[in-house]
């Protein structure tokens, strides 16, 4: 095509020179210069090119400084990527001082010679940081959190900065970062994750049961995990209220019937009510947590933190404990060889002076189980019904039983 233009061209051309009549004149006194019109148009289209050309030679030599200058930085920018991804590579390789060295080496990008330099720099910094950190040095990893400072990066730098805290064992420190983090995005998993763990090691327990609504809405977490931990900062918050009835009681019944009805937390609240000389409240929760399993389950399904709750049932010394031996002998009836059951039944048979059924239910017991608790409440029976020689061989069992629990 470039052939048959130049040849359509050339005909033109020598077409309009020969059939052409037209000429110019170029008159400055005293001269005078007359060129044909082809000459004349090939003059001008010549000036044209000409001139067309030192434009573009001129502009090209003007931009020449500029195109080196970027192809510079392009090279520069060519290495820090490079540096970055050999750092990564290096960290998780498990090469922690080359991984930050790397890092570092592209932290000194220039923040002026490219717009994603402040990007790059931040990225860098933050590699350098966990680089450190898992390397076993967080002295030297938090200066460089501290070096990213722009806004867009501020989650990223406080994130890590949070995590390495928790990790050494800071999570006062940490939990301010990981709050204000958690504000601002409240679907963050892993950040709501490092927040609970900082509560619970803060002992701040009411924040670890708000915490756990979004993390439980968020369906990242296993349920029992979320429950599990539930259970126990509820059974901290029942150890640590003031020592109020009404405080106690309410905040029990405002649970959902889930978590109030556990077994580990109605004891722990029974102790404390206990402990308070609230025994009738203490009684009442146990029968309802008792009355809420069997409601629910078989018999055959009874477990040994149920047992437990009608083990601390015999000191809740309430008002009736004709009603609570009619209570025990229900539970019986339900878990004929339970051994603790009829530890209970003989403790209450005692405060009620009902000595014969006393020791009836407590030999029971230790035939089926032998306990410390069973025993000792024997060794208290036969002195009360004077029977020093019986009192002393149950103490002396007792020990046993308790040399041996000390050696497991």
């Amino acid at each position: 095509m470039w052939l048959f233009a130049m040849a359509a061209l050339a005909v033109l051309l020598a077409l309009a020179g020969r059939y052409g009549a037209g000429y110019a004149v170029f008159v400055v006194p005293p001269w005078r210069v007359e060129v044909s019109m082809l000459t004349f148009c090939l003059l001008i289209i010549a000036s044209f090119a000409s001139f067309y050309l030192v434009i573009r030679l001129s502009t090209a030599a003007y931009a020449l400084p500029r195109q080196r200058r970027a192809h510079k930085i392009a090279r520069h920018k060519e290495r820090v990527v490079a540096d970055l991804h050999n750092s990564l590579k290096a960290l998780f390789s498990g090469r922690f001082d080359d991984a930050e060295k790397l890092a570092r080496h592209a932290m000194a990008i220039d923040a002026g010679v490219n717009k994603d330099s402040h990007d790059i720099r931040n990225i860098a910094a933050a590699l350098a940081a966990w680089a450190a950190h898992e390397g076993g040095n967080l002295p030297a990893a938090l200066p460089y959190l501290e070096k990213i400072t722009d806004a867009a990066a501020a989650n990223m730098r406080d994130a890590s900065k949070a995590y390495m805290l928790l990790a050494e064992g800071r999570a006062a420190e940490a939990l301010p970062l990981l709050q204000a983090l958690a504000l601002n995005d409240t679907t963050n998993i892993g950040v709501l994750k490092m927040k609970l763990e900082a509560e619970i090691n803060a002992l701040a327990w009411h924040d670890v049961v708000l915490t756990l609504g979004p993390l439980k809405r968020t369906g990242l977490m296993p349920q029992s995990a979320v429950d599990e931990i539930r259970l126990n900062a509820e059974i901290e918050l029942v150890k640590s209220r003031p020592a109020q009835r009404e405080l106690l009681m309410d905040q029990w019944k405002k649970l959902e019937t889930t978590i109030r009805f556990q077994p580990r937390l109605v004891e722990v609240l029974a102790i404390r009510l206990i402990e308070l000389g609230l025994d009738n409240d203490a009684g009442v929760i146990i029968e309802e947590a008792l009355a809420k399993y069997h409601s629910n389950n078989e018999e055959s399904d009874w477990s040994s933190a149920y047992a437990v709750l009608a083990k601390c049932y015999a000191n809740a010394k309430t008002d009736s404990t004709v009603l609570q031996i009619e209570h025990a002998e229900s539970w019986l009836k339900r878990h004929p060889r339970d051994a603790v059951i009829l530890a209970t039944l003989g403790k209450l048979c005692m405060r009620q002076a009902l000595w014969g059924k006393a020791q009836s239910y407590l030999e029971a017991s230790v035939a089926l189980e032998p306990s410390l608790d069973a025993h000792m409440a024997l060794a208290k029976l036969m002195e009360q019904v004077g029977k020093p020689n019986e009192a002393m061989r149950h103490i002396r069992r007792s020990a046993e039983l308790a040399k041996v629990a000390a050696i497991l």
